[in-house]
């Protein structure tokens, strides 16, 4: 729909100019979805800082070649691309249960939550509760509005992507997680999607692999087996890219659009390193002496 001046005639069909008559009450409702919005990404960007911090370097460093399928490690973890670190800290944040048993986002939720807009409070609170991660097929869409179908529950689900469907066609699968800000449900970082060619045996795979789950947690349910096997949809798209003969991760692309960014952290990392074998002895020595 164009967008409609102040002078024209309101779309309500009253006869007023629309500056008279709905323009007060649509600004109102834009400036609400905004702070929606802007509350729902900065929340995104802030959990990405927040998984990295120091304390969760250990079950970090466990997820990394978990959910990667051993495909990156902490040796080569700053090699991922972009949407592939955000996929993954998605996962890490949402679906990865640490030693203790408990997940990043619980833990952000009780440091952070006071600290929070009361936006951001309430978009969190929701996301807590959330689906894990999944499986969807497409089976339509209009505009940025996408229909999609949980592949296994057969769950149904209208998702608003500011992209469209992008290059996703109908039957084909795409791989996310969808949360809910305010009144209605987006993807919670970058998706990945499966070409239908590519789709192969995964919602066999599932069941067998849900079956089994369930066999060993009797009390478990079907977001139970997603939210801690979630990672089994990563290793199926890449074992299918391996198949058809497609860098399966961002690293072993010799023609990835940031390969020089990459080389470039590369070295850094290979600095730094190195400047902490040699600052090693230094270290040891002024503890030394401070304890004397």
């Amino acid at each position: 729909m164009s967008k409609i001046g102040r002078n024209d005639p309101c779309y309500c069909g009253s006869g007023k100019k629309y500056k008279q008559c709905h323009m007060k009450e649509d600004k109102a409702a834009e400036k609400e979805r905004r702070s929606w919005t802007q509350a729902a990404t900065w929340l995104r960007r802030d959990l990405m800082k927040y998984a990295r911090d120091e304390r969760f370097n250990e079950s970090f460093a466990l997820a990394v070649p978990l959910f990667w399928n051993d495909y990156y490690d902490m040796d080569n973890v700053e090699q991922m691309s972009v949407p592939e670190a955000m996929r993954f800290t998605d996962w890490f944040a949402f679906d990865y249960q640490m030693e203790n048993g408990r997940y990043l986002i619980e833990i952000y939720r009780e440091e952070k939550q006071d600290d929070l807009s009361e936006y951001q409070q309430a978009v969190l609170d929701s996301w807590i509760d959330a689906d894990p991660a999944s499986a969807y097929e497409l089976t339509g869409y209009k505009d940025q509005t996408l229909s999609l179908k949980e592949i296994t529950s057969g769950e149904e689900y209208e998702v608003f992507e500011a992209s469209g469907h992008g290059n996703v066609n109908i039957g084909e699968i795409i791989l996310a997680r969808i949360l809910p800000v305010h009144d209605q449900l987006e993807f919670s970082s970058s998706p990945a999607y499966l070409p239908s060619d590519e789709i192969q045996d995964l919602p066999d795979k599932l069941k067998a692999a849900e079956a089994t789950y369930l066999e060993e947690h009797p009390d478990a349910t079907h977001q139970d087996f997603m939210r801690a096997k979630s990672y089994l949809l990563v290793h199926h798209a890449l074992e299918q890219a391996e198949r058809v003969g497609r860098p399966p991760v961002a690293r072993l692309d010799e023609n990835r659009e940031d390969g020089k960014t990459q080389k470039l952290a590369s070295r850094m990392k290979q600095k730094v390193q190195k400047q902490i074998v040699k600052d090693i002895p230094i270290r040891q020595t002024t503890r030394q002496k401070i304890g004397e």
